[in-house]
């Protein structure tokens, strides 16, 4: 698919965690996915580890790129997100990027 982004899991030192996916040609980009906070029910918040919580980092990167360019296909948006990462040397030969997720590079 070519609009799909696959993430790796990172910690907040850039380690990327040890449960987490890689693959130098079919995972693009890291992002946070250690001890991640998140809300749960009765209004709590629980810290949470997987490449399911660092997935949503570049969903709401997705959809920050769209809110600023509005009417960005999803090839540009993919691109857009891909050319802004930060170099990282856990990932560099782990995924396509080399890096994580960074937002100011937008």
């Amino acid at each position: 698919y070519d609009c799909v982004i696959a993430v790796a899991a990172i910690t907040s030192a850039g380690a990327r965690a040890s449960f987490s996916n890689y693959g130098a040609t079919k995972v693009d980009i890291g992002a946070p996915g250690v001890g991640v906070i998140s809300t749960t029910a009765f209004n709590t918040y629980s810290s949470y580890s997987g490449t399911s919580m660092a997935t949503p980092h570049v969903t709401g990167a997705a959809a920050l790129y769209a809110s600023l360019h509005p009417g960005a296909s999803a090839a540009t948006i993919r691109q857009a997100i891909m050319n802004s990462a930060s170099p990282t040397p856990s990932l560099a030969g782990k995924t396509v990027t080399g890096g994580r997720l960074n937002v100011g590079g937008f």
